[in-house]
């Protein structure tokens, strides 16, 4: 990577990666939101004693608002808060929701590197690269398939040759 007037040159994810991680967040938050509205409904259908018309309206308003929080927001709070950089000696991660966290992976510490994408990635043609050492895995989601592919190769080599 390179470095300009002594600052790193840090990346980002593709900006698809915004949209698939809406529609992977949807996927899942949208599962308590209709079971909330079922039971609510058949609640109020077959007059059950055990689950009074308000809280269900209260349970469907907060996972609502779950939804569109995590579904519409936190995507995008997600793709402007990390951030990476690769160097001949080390990798450095930066990345947080709420609170950032700053990660210096060392070359001499990265054991292999792996690529995955399931359905939703592979929609949008984006991988999720995998830097494995001892101690854990440090991940970056939303690259585009073709660059996280080229960035698995460079990260493996610079590891290999640290080595030497």
């Amino acid at each position: 990577m390179e470095e300009q007037e002594g600052k790193a040159q840090f990346r980002r994810l593709h900006p698809d990666w915004i949209a698939a991680s809406r529609l992977g967040s949807a996927c899942l938050y949208i599962i308590p939101l209709l079971i909330a509205i079922t039971l609510t409904i058949l609640s109020a259908l077959l007059d059950w004693n055990w689950l009074p018309l308000w809280i269900g309206v209260i349970a469907i308003v907060v996972f609502a608002l779950l939804f569109v929080f995590f579904a519409f927001r936190v995507p995008v709070i997600r793709y402007n808060r990390l951030e990476f950089a690769v160097f001949e000696e080390e990798i450095e991660i930066r990345k947080g929701l709420f609170f950032m966290k700053e990660t210096l992976i060392p070359m001499t510490k990265v054991q292999h590197v792996e690529l995955e994408n399931g359905p939703i990635l592979r929609k949008y043609r984006l991988a999720e690269l995998k830097i494995v050492t001892a101690a854990t895995t440090h991940t970056i989601a939303g690259l585009k398939a073709d660059e996280a592919e080229q960035l698995k190769r460079t990260i493996g080599e610079l590891a290999r040759r640290t080595e030497e």
